[in-house]
């Protein structure tokens, strides 16, 4: 990948870790008797995004690969490619 590619797929990595952690912490804050608490702490939740994050990233870029155009049965000889000169 170029660095404008891995610069980008890094930021979009970091965005949704981002928004998975706001998701996360929103699921795991308690409220106890005029107190805020969290029960798994923040950093394991801040890793736990950016592992799910790029686990997504990378079946999301599987996913896409799988869908493209696929050559199926066809293959090409250095015989077909002579043929082919006129």
């Amino acid at each position: 990948m170029t660095s404008a590619k891995t610069e980008e797929a890094g930021h979009s990595i970091a965005q949704l870790a981002a928004a998975i952690y706001v998701e996360l912490v929103g699921r795991a804050f308690l409220r106890v008797e005029n107190a805020a608490s969290i029960k798994p702490e923040a950093a394991v939740l801040a890793k736990l995004s950016f592992q799910l994050a790029a686990t997504f990233h990378e079946t999301t870029k599987g996913a896409l690969a799988a869908l493209g155009p696929q050559n199926v049965g066809y293959n090409v000889q250095i015989g077909d490619l002579a043929g082919w000169d006129k």
